[in-house]
């Protein structure tokens, strides 16, 4: 029977910053790498890593092993990493990252992902579903075509960083919705252990024993309109960069401080009417409401947050108050006299006066 699993509580994952994975899991990558020709010191060297410490040590962080694959692949020329019958040859992230350049939604940026890569793979391998009020990536892996099936626990590791890797494919593309989005995550295996410590990296819940892999985001949120992406960004470096920098913070993937962090941004944009905020983010404003209760946060105060140190900021480059006004979205600048008095005690007139005086 599937289990669920909620995700560690908010103390202790700020005792524990950075995400481990076991060693046990990345020494058979290890040994088919140096099985295949690759100088395992050498890249093991390049990523700050020893064959030996692998041997001795019981968990490594998690965004070493991403390294130490992002290295192993170049040297294998296999983005599989020769887990695959299929070789899938570098730059292949980057083609399919060029690809979602055109998503319009996270929901496209999921269906391109999936079609891309099940031309790749020569299978109907991944697929995008609708299930209720979720949009699921699923991974279904029974008849991929494995170069070895020796190993199920590898398998399943492997499995489990690709959902990481897809996860942060879309977050690149889709920022902040797939983040903010991210509600479950199903993995075949039947539950925590000693060797599941990768798993840390998210912050939602995961159901065990689940027949496939799946991603499930919130449908509203995966079918609202998202920011093109900085076409910079879209390669396999970011990709990893992504992931070595989501796996080294204690703001893991999935729900967290994720939609404290849209709210904050589209404050700071000039959107500052709750209503169109919540429409941004594909939500009605009780479920943005409610997700920023669970957070710890409301929106009245990172509204004043955000748009008071907006204004201080302004006014102390002597802006005129009705430029700050409507810089920061305001009605006119009467309102935001108000709002200013309200959150500092003085007016703008007055504040910018006193800025001055401490100048002189």
């Amino acid at each position: 029977m599937a289990k669920i699993s909620r995700a560690a509580s908010s103390a202790d994952r700020t005792q524990s910053v950075s995400v481990v994975a076991s060693t046990a899991q990345i020494m058979p990558l290890v040994r088919m790498a140096a099985a295949s020709g690759v100088n395992v010191d050498d890249v093991m060297r390049s990523v700050g890593l020893s064959v030996a410490r692998l041997e001795t040590e019981r968990r490594i962080e998690l965004a070493d092993y991403f390294r130490l694959q992002h290295q192993i692949s170049a040297a294998l020329d296999d983005e599989t990493l020769h887990l695959s019958s299929r070789q899938l040859l570098p730059g292949t992230t980057d083609f399919v990252m060029e690809r979602l350049r055109n998503a319009t939604t996270l929901h496209d940026a999921m269906k391109i992902l999936a079609q891309s890569y099940n031309l790749l793979h020569g299978g109907e391998f991944n697929s995008v579903r609708r299930r209720g009020d979720l949009m699921s990536l699923i991974i279904d892996d029974r008849r991929f075509p494995y170069a070895s099936t020796d190993n199920p626990e590898f398998l399943r590791f492997s499995l489990e960083c690709v959902q990481i890797f897809v996860h942060c494919m879309l977050a690149i593309v889709s920022r902040p919705h797939a983040q903010a989005g991210l509600r479950r995550l199903q993995v075949t295996r039947a539950g925590r252990s000693d060797e599941s410590a990768h798993l840390d990296f998210w912050r939602t819940p995961i159901r065990f024993g689940a027949p496939v892999y799946s991603l499930d985001y919130d449908y509203e949120i995966a079918t609202s309109r998202i920011d093109p992406p900085r076409i910079e960004t879209l390669n396999a470096a970011h990709v990893y960069s992504e992931i070595v920098s989501a796996a080294a913070s204690p703001r893991r993937a999935g729900r967290g401080g994720e939609t404290s962090d849209f709210v904050r941004q589209m404050l700071a944009r000039g959107v500052i009417d709750q209503t169109r905020i919540a429409a941004h983010s594909g939500t009605s404003v009780a479920t943005l409401r409610r997700r920023l209760e669970a957070e710890g946060a409301s929106f009245r105060d990172l509204r004043r947050e955000v748009l008071n140190e907006a204004a201080q900021r302004l006014l102390k480059r002597n802006n005129s108050i009705a430029d700050v006004a409507e810089e920061l979205g305001f009605s006119d600048f009467r309102a935001f006299n108000r709002a200013f008095k309200a959150w500092n005690g003085v007016t703008p007139k007055a504040y910018a006066s006193q800025v001055a005086r401490k100048a002189d």
